[in-house]
């Protein structure tokens, strides 16, 4: 698995998904697949600062494919970035 990174405004964002339900190790739970994700905001050079750590929070509904939990926690950290949110650091 490959982990997206993406330079922005000074800064390489990276975002880490996880499918949380249904659980990997139950192979017979039905339901719709739900993904958390975890952004990281690096300053760019590296040197400058410690990288912050954030929960992707979404609006409306989880992401539900793996494809598209990535992309919005992409979309998250670029608001973080842009000042439009104001989240908590892990």
């Amino acid at each position: 698995m490959s982990i997206p990174t993406l330079q922005y405004k000074g800064y390489a964002l990276r975002a880490y998904a996880q499918r949380t339900l249904p659980l990997y190790r139950d192979p017979y739970a039905a339901g719709p697949h739900r993904y958390a994700s975890v952004v990281r905001i690096d300053a760019i050079p590296p040197g400058e600062g410690i990288p912050r750590r954030y929960q992707a929070e979404f609006k409306g509904t989880d992401p539900t494919t793996d494809v598209d939990a990535p992309e919005r926690a992409m979309q998250y950290a670029r608001d973080i970035v842009d000042g439009k949110v104001q989240p908590q650091m892990l």
